[in-house]
């Protein structure tokens, strides 16, 4: 054991020699640090997989003084340390290929993490050769999607292997999910004796929604707070939304409005759940919600606060002309349902945290209509909005899709000197689920709207020159091992 653990002190001691050789002024360095960069996530992912691995081995030889020690060791939770066990005997046992990809190198123990979790949730019915399937399929994404994305295809990829049994299989689920949801529900208050009450509940996504909804409306703006002196987080605008909602309700009993209308949940369904009442339906800006059964739709639009965007019917594209200089709240509705929130690529804003932006601006003739607007948070609603002292290639741009409609962000030449176009990673795994390519082969135009899904950026044996000199250097440390 003494012999093993010296090899590898000499392996990273290798690594930081590498490391210390850098020439911070040759213009190779980014290439070189990249590289190395690269080598250490890979040995990260694969003594990850190997520490897993020997996890899973302790447990069938009935170890149970390993076993007792990962379970107490000071370096994770008690929580961390179960999980990580239930990985490794999925990893082995249930999901071979996840687990030899992560042994490999190939992908994080992040995405791992997350494709299991949502390889759970498939229908138990699915054989062997059927969740083999699975894997392989999940395993073609990795490389562009990140893990909670990774999360959700994992979840639904029955649609792919038997689309005809998906249907019942997430009217079960949903309703499952719903009852126990409602038996879940609570709230509780309770003082932490110093002068503060902490509240903790849960609810069903739905009930959730409307009162999101009501504390939209009320939550004070930022500004607001200027002549106080604070500048206080959306969390505690929130807050404060809450204690004017239950103000407002003792005083007067009427709900607050957007605008002069109720607070609005905007529900999205396809044509054959509104005429037939198969399929499902879900919230705008809820992405971790795979969907509400027909029957709580139906509930929810019994009230007036609800709208329904139909999805392949006449209310999917809205267009206006230059009458309304603001989009207005049709326009603003439909912006919801194709961005889901911040449409800038690694954003997690929520739909009420952003603002409808004029890809052409109206000073320059832009219209209010879809094809010509995009969702943006307001930092990145300031990032991209263009600068006629600028020029062109300095500042972002942004195009829509010709044939999808979704939003592309071409970055400034000091971000990427090759301009190449990004879209967020939502937009991507909406592609996967509807059967789309996710990533065409042509290379994108440098004017014009971006027709493709640009790969993500990989660092070339060519210029990773320390890690075949490191790998020179340490030969003799795996000629000893191997």
């Amino acid at each position: 054991m003494s012999d093993l653990r010296d090899l590898g002190q000499r392996y990273f001691a290798a690594l930081w020699d590498a490391v210390g050789t850098l020439d911070r002024d040759a213009a190779r360095t980014v290439d070189r640090l990249g590289g190395l960069v690269a080598a250490v996530t890979e040995a990260e992912a694969q003594l990850a997989g190997l520490r897993l691995h020997l996890m899973h081995e302790a447990k069938l030889a009935a170890a149970e003084a390993v076993i007792d020690g990962v379970r107490q060791s000071v370096r994770t939770t008690p929580a961390q340390a179960t999980a990580s066990l239930r990985l490794a005997q999925d990893l082995c046992d249930r999901f071979p290929l996840i687990g030899a990809a992560l042994n490999d190198g190939s992908i994080s123990l992040a995405q791992a993490d997350a494709i299991v979790t949502g390889l759970r949730k498939l229908p138990a019915r699915l054989t062997r050769a059927e969740l083999t399937r699975c894997e392989q399929e999940i395993l073609q994404h990795v490389d562009t999607l990140g893990p909670p994305e990774l999360r959700v295809l994992a979840a639904r990829l029955v649609e792919v292997i038997d689309p005809d049994a998906s249907d019942a299989d997430d009217a079960k689920r949903l309703a499952r999910e719903e009852a126990a949801a409602h038996r879940g529900r609570f709230l509780r208050l309770a003082p932490d004796y110093h002068g503060s009450m902490r509240i903790t509940g849960q609810l069903p996504v739905a009930d959730a929604a409307l009162l999101t909804a009501q504390l939209d409306a009320l939550m004070p703006d930022a500004s607001t707070y200027t002549s106080a002196g604070e500048a206080p987080s959306r969390d505690a605008r929130r807050a404060d939304a809450l204690v004017l909602l239950t103000e407002k309700a003792a005083n007067t009993g009427a709900l607050p409005r957007h605008g002069g209308d109720r607070p609005q949940v905007h529900v999205t369904l396809d044509l054959d759940t509104l005429t037939i009442g198969l399929g499902k339906a879900g919230l705008i800006g809820v992405d971790d919600v795979n969907g509400l059964s027909p029957g709580e739709v139906r509930r929810l639009a019994c009230d007036a606060a609800i709208i329904p965007v139909v999805l392949g019917g006449p209310s999917r594209l809205l267009d206006v002309g230059r009458t309304y200089r603001t989009f207005t709240p049709g326009l603003r509705a439909a912006l919801l349902q194709r961005d889901g929130g911040c449409a800038f690529p690694g954003c997690t804003a929520t739909p009420a945290c952003c603002e409808a932006h004029h890809i052409v601006p109206w000073w320059q003739g832009g219209d209010t209509r879809l094809g010509n607007g995009v969702l943006l948070c307001p930092h990145h609603h300031r990032l991209v909005e263009p600068d006629p002292l600028q020029s062109k290639q300095s500042q972002w741009r942004v195009d829509l899709d010709p044939v999808t409609g979704l939003p592309w962000f071409t970055p400034p030449r000091h971000i990427d000197p090759a301009r190449r176009p990004r879209q967020h990673r939502r937009f991507r795994l909406q592609q996967i689920r509807a059967g789309a390519p996710p990533c065409p082969d042509d290379d994108p135009p440098d004017t014009g709207p971006p027709e493709v899904d640009p790969p993500e950026t990989e660092v070339s044996a060519a210029d990773r020159p320390d890690l075949d000199d490191l790998i020179r250097r340490s030969a003799h440390i795996w000629g000893d091992g191997t």
